[in-house]
């Protein structure tokens, strides 16, 4: 009976949080200007209110977190901090991943293709740097807090900050003779990734032959996914 259960709350609990401190920043500033606040001052307070749900995603994250676990839900979270980019991936690579893995997407299924998609995320780290999987968090943030937006990843590609952070971390796959110089890393990170999860099955690692065939088909896949998607300027 102690057990948490999912409901409603966990959204009012959340709102409340946000009023309190919303209302606690405004008391302040308004007492710092003796009392009273101009129109443009509540502008940049509002401003600043909703920058700082850069700063505060993780509460939220948390709070999905909570709700989730209260449902008793075993869906995943696409867009979390360590999965957004390779969330992107996958919506914009599985057609190569399926022509490149057929024998290990028949055995392992989609689960294998989010192990597939997770090594290829952890290469992109290390070429592009850890800090990509903020950027795109705060990117992603920034949509998510425009009246009326239904976040998908459609949408996601229509923001410019989401387009320059993938762009960038998908431009190491366009580079000339790229399949040939980076088969074998790609190779090594994807069944990392594999074999942390599953043990040591190899029938499900990939070969460089492989990672090859895929790299090869990725390019235009993903600039097929990329270009005929209309920008939306900040």
């Amino acid at each position: 009976m102690s057990q948490e259960l999912p409901g409603a709350h966990f959204c009012i609990g959340t709102a409340r949080t946000v009023v309190d401190l919303a209302f606690r920043g405004l008391r302040a500033l308004c007492i710092a200007n003796g009392g009273n606040l101009s129109l443009a001052e509540l502008d940049s307070y509002y401003e600043k209110l909703i920058d700082s749900f850069l700063s505060g995603v993780r509460f939220f994250e948390v709070k999905h977190e909570q709700c989730m676990d209260a449902s008793m839900s075993m869906a995943k979270m696409p867009f979390a901090r360590n999965r957004i980019l390779a969330t992107l991936l996958h919506a914009c690579g599985e057609k190569s991943a399926r022509n490149a893995f057929p024998l290990q997407i028949n055995g392992g299924g989609a689960e294998w293709i989010d192990e597939l998609f997770d090594g290829l995320a952890q290469y992109v780290r290390k070429r592009v740097g850890i800090s990509v999987d903020d950027r795109l968090i705060n990117a992603y943030v920034f949509t998510a807090t425009k009246p009326g937006t239904k976040v998908t990843i459609v949408e996601l590609l229509r923001q410019e900050a989401v387009r320059c952070v993938f762009l960038e971390c998908v431009g190491t796959f366009e580079k000339p003779n790229a399949p040939e110089l980076i088969a074998k890393e790609v190779c090594g990170c994807v069944n990392e990734v594999i074999v942390g999860r599953r043990g040591w099955p190899d029938v499900c690692k990939i070969t460089e032959s492989q990672a090859r065939s895929f790299l090869t088909w990725l390019p235009e896949e993903l600039g097929n996914a990329l270009r005929p998607v209309a920008v939306l300027s900040e």
